[in-house]
């Protein structure tokens, strides 16, 4: 037993497992001097190594498939997330709001659409962007009235994909009869469930939990399988009823694409409304109100493995922070980043009973109205009683750098503007890792650190960091700009754009020489050639919390938006509530490089 000892039995790589095997044979009297390697004995040895190898490759991925943390196959990943009561997303239809009208009057007049004018389930649009083209339907059946001929069919909701359906017929004489729905594309938001007893039909609504079911309810439950399938679950007729043998089970869902389907921004309608309301009607050019977005594929097994934990937190309530999260990620894929806070008025009194909620998307464009109602409206229904969900949109901060790159050309062969791709690259990959979200800090030290590590040739460098913020207000109207740049700022150190209002240039300043050089009033400063100066008062700067109010302004010309720029006292820089601060990599980097 003794010489046992000499056997390793911990490895996983096939060199050492055969290694062992020679360490320990050699370590047997009857061995001791043996040429393993040179002998026919080697090939028993690889057999015997490959063996124990694939047995310890196959027990270690057997293991790690038995833990949510380490397990690589997606069905597994789906398997643990079905013990937490997670049922991971599917694809999603993009959905587009468009408007058009209907003409349904004829020259004979025989066939004129009486009211109403109906827009079956299912009605087919297309729509085509770089991915190709795309057939769009209603999710519901809609109807509109009119006093005339001419029906107005406005924010129509349609989305991207087409309708099947699977059917079943319950056989309780098998009893491992399960109900998977046949279309890996389905997006599950749109499942109708009807079950046919003895001629009539009852449909079924979707119970995530047993939360209020009785043995009477008509409910199905929904969970994820094998092969990025679903299956359909009934009661048991003690939480939810149980379909009687022989009833016919009807699941009509939409199978999308997914993300290919975002960005169209142009529709045509593909049937015939005058034909299915039994007459003629002529649509007009279809007006496309927003274009389509929120599409998104199957949820990933990453992402499955970090949302189920959480949710499983939440447990169906939104009550913490991490609740409206959680919830909000796993059923709206096209948010990236949630942030979820309270806020304080003006006299710093915190609006008790109301949660803000502010949410980026993945394409950085603002939300739709549709969408926000909708999330709203599903975070509502998980809120407790008396708290207000209020949603607000992304309030974007901007950084622009300005920076001087010391080089030794002798210990690189990298040229100028090869140390100034570099620089960009570094700086982009900055800006990616950690800014872009909510709560985030800009930490000048550690970017001039990342910048002196781009190349081997740069010694040091100097950076500057200037923010600005965007405005869109209204032309040719008066109106108030309130800009919080949310950190402090240099006194004289504000400025923007260039404004137009009767053919001529204006700017907001707080730097007016010789009149005033940072005391807190914000100018409407004339940019003229003459050396006439010609300003007017419009506001005040508060350069210790950063916020610039600016009140009761008119213009003809904004050009892109009214931009706001100011120095920043500090070069680390925060942002909290709905703010994200970001470098603008596109027009807001000014990079130098000197030798030595």
């Amino acid at each position: 037993m003794a010489a046992n000892s000499n056997l390793t039995l911990t490895s996983l790589d096939f060199d050492t497992l055969k290694n062992n095997l020679i360490t320990f044979l050699k370590s047997q009297t009857t061995f001791k001097d043996y040429n393993f390697t040179g002998s026919n004995m080697n090939v028993l040895l690889d057999v015997m190594s490959y063996n124990t190898f694939l047995n310890a490759f196959y027990l270690n991925m057997v293991a790690s498939e038995m833990f949510l943390d380490s397990a690589q196959k997606l069905d597994s990943v789906i398997s643990h997330a079905k013990e937490l009561n997670y049922l991971p997303r599917s694809n999603r239809s993009p959905v587009a709001t468009i408007s058009f009208t209907l003409n349904t009057a004829d020259n004979s007049n025989n066939n004129t659409i009486t009211n109403p004018l109906v827009i079956p389930k299912g009605t087919i649009f297309s729509g085509l962007n770089a991915n190709g083209g795309f057939t769009y339907v209603t999710n519901e059946e809609t109807s509109y009235l009119s006093t005339n001929t001419v029906y107005t069919i406005s924010n129509l909701q349609i989305y991207e994909g087409s309708y099947v359906q699977d059917t079943f017929v319950v056989d309780y004489s098998n009893p491992s009869q399960i109900f998977t729905l046949s279309n890996p594309s389905i997006d599950t938001t749109s499942l109708t469930v009807t079950v046919n007893e003895n001629g009539t039909n009852a449909v079924y609504t979707y119970a995530e939990n047993l939360f209020g079911l009785s043995n009477t309810s008509n409910v199905y439950f929904l969970q994820a399988t094998a092969n990025q399938q679903y299956q359909i679950l009934f009661g048991d007729n003690v939480f939810g009823y149980n379909p009687l043998n022989g009833d016919i089970i009807y699941a009509k869902y939409r199978t999308t694409f997914g993300s290919d389907g975002n960005g169209i921004t142009s529709f045509m309608i593909d049937q015939d409304l005058g034909a299915i309301n039994g007459g003629v009607g002529v649509p007009s050019v279809i007006t496309t109100v927003s274009p389509s977005v929120g599409g998104a594929n199957a949820e990933t097994i990453e992402s499955i493995r970090f949302n189920a934990p959480r949710y499983f937190q939440t447990q169906g309530r939104c009550v913490t922070a991490s609740d409206y999260k959680s919830t909000i990620l796993q059923n709206f894929p096209e948010v990236e980043h949630v942030n979820v806070f309270s806020l304080e008025t003006s006299n710093n009194v915190v609006e008790f009973g109301t949660v803000f909620v502010s949410m980026s998307t993945y394409t950085g464009n603002i939300l739709t109205s549709n969408r926000k109602q909708n999330i709203q409206s599903f975070v509502n229904n998980l809120s407790p009683i008396g708290i207000n969900v209020q949603i607000v949109d992304p309030d974007y901060l901007y950084i622009t750098l300005n920076s001087t790159v010391h080089v030794n050309f002798s210990n690189t062969i990298s040229t100028p503007a090869t140390i100034i791709s570099e620089v960009i690259s570094t700086i982009n990959d900055y800006n990616v890792s950690n800014l872009q979200d909510f709560n985030t800090a800009f930490r000048m030290s550690r970017l001039e650190n990342q910048i002196n590590n781009a190349d081997v040739g740069i010694l040091s460098n100097e950076t500057k960091a200037q923010l600005y913020k965007i405005f869109s207000p209204n032309l040719n109207v008066p109106s108030s700009i309130s800009c919080n740049f949310q950190n402090s700022i240099e006194p004289g150190s504000l400025t923007s754009s260039l404004l137009v209002l009767n053919g001529q240039n204006y700017i907001f300043t707080d730097y007016i020489p010789e009149v005033d050089m940072g005391s807190g009033i914000v100018y409407e400063l004339l940019q003229s050639s003459s050396s006439t100066i010609s300003y007017n008062k419009i506001g005040t700067v508060d350069y210790t919390s950063g916020i610039v109010n600016i009140q009761q302004v008119s213009f003809n010309n904004i050009g892109g938006g009214v931009k706001i720029y100011a120095t920043p006292t500090n070069q680390d820089l925060y942002c909290y509530n709905n703010t994200i601060i970001e470098i603008d990599t596109i027009s807001g980097l000014t990079i130098n490089t000197v030798s030595g």
